[in-house]
C-alpha cells in the first residue's frame, strides 16, 4: 500500500527491550482494520493475565476509530463478539495486551466462530510459534460479496461487519522457511475445531485478495524458492508424513524449504 497515512505501528517492551507488538490497517470507512501484522515467538509472548482493558486507541483520532469499551450494539443484522485480530493470548505481558484490547483491533466476528475454529486456530499459531524462531503472522477480514450489514459502536457508530477472515504465516525455523494460510467466512464452522485441511497455500490467499503478505522475502530467499514457499506441498491427511518435505515435523500445513 503506498498510502502510509493509514498505517499505524504499536510497540511493547519485553525483558526490557523495546519492539513492535504489532503494525495495523486502518480503515476509516469500515471502521475496521483490513489486517494487522506482527511477529510472534516464545520471547514476545511475554507473561501474564488477559487484561480485558477494552478501550481507545490512545493515537488515533477518536472520531475515526470506534468506541468498544462495551459490547458492539445491535444494528441491522445480528449481534457480534468483539473479535480481536492479533489475539489476547499472543501478548501476555501487561502494556502489550492491552494494546490488543483496542476497539481498532476488533471486529464484528460471529460469536461461534470467534470461540470456535478462529478461536482454536490462534491456539494451534502459537504452538507453531514455540517450535520456531519466528512466526509472522497476517490476520485480516474481507468484504467480499457484502451487503451493508453494520454492527454499532457505543457512540453509535456504524462498524462494517466482515464477511470473511483470514490468516497468513510464514515460519523461519533456522534457515528453512515455511508457510501456510487460513479464509474463513464470518460463520460458524462445524465442531469449531481446527483441522489440518482446512491450510490452503499462501499463493491461493493472495489471489483471493490481491494482498502480497510478504515482499520482502523474494529479495531474502531468491525467486525460485520464493514461488516454493508460497505454493508448494501442502499435507492434507494427519495420519501421514508429506513424502516431500515432512512439513508435519514442524509446521502442520506448510511449504518448507
Amino acid at each position: 500500500d503506498a498510502d502510509y497515512s493509514n498505517l499505524y505501528t504499536f510497540d511493547m517492551t519485553v525483558g526490557g527491550v523495546t519492539q513492535r507488538n504489532y503494525t495495523l490497517k486502518w480503515n476509516e470507512k469500515r471502521q475496521t482494520a483490513d489486517w494487522v501484522a506482527y511477529p510472534l515467538c516464545r520471547g514476545n509472548i511475554g507473561e501474564g493475565e488477559r487484561s480485558n482493558a477494552f478501550g481507545i486507541c490512545p493515537y488515533m483520532p477518536l472520531e475515526i476509530q470506534p468506541v468498544l469499551v462495551e459490547a458492539y450494539r445491535k444494528g441491522n443484522g445480528g449481534w457480534y463478539s468483539r473479535g480481536h485480530q492479533i489475539p489476547s493470548g499472543d501478548r501476555r505481558s501487561y502494556s502489550a495486551n492491552v494494546q490488543t484490547f483496542y476497539g481498532t483491533n476488533m471486529t464484528p466476528q460471529d460469536e461461534k466462530l470467534n470461540g470456535g475454529v478462529w478461536g482454536s486456530l490462534e491456539n494451534k499459531v502459537r504452538v507453531w510459534a514455540s517450535r520456531c524462531d519466528t512466526l509472522y503472522v497476517v490476520s485480516g477480514c474481507t468484504y467480499d460479496g457484502y451487503d451493508g450489514e453494520y454492527a454499532l459502536d457505543n457512540d453509535g457508530k456504524r462498524v462494517a461487519v466482515p464477511t470473511g477472515y483470514y490468516k497468513a504465516l510464514l515460519m523461519l525455523d533456522g534457515e528453512r522457511w515455511h508457510a501456510a494460510a487460513f479464509r474463513f467466512g464470518n460463520r460458524p464452522y462445524g465442531d469449531g475445531k481446527y483441522r489440518q485441511d482446512m491450510a490452503i497455500p499462501l499463493s491461493e490467499l493472495e489471489a483471493a485478495t490481491g494482498i502480497v503478505f510478504f515482499p520482502r522475502l523474494k529479495e531474502v530467499v531468491g525467486e525460485s524458492l520464493y514461488r516454493k514457499i508460497k505454493s508448494d506441498c501442502h499435507c492434507k491427511s494427519v495420519n501421514k508424513q508429506c513424502k516431500k518435505r515432512n512439513c508435519l515435523e514442524l509446521f502442520d500445513a506448510s511449504s518448507a524449504i
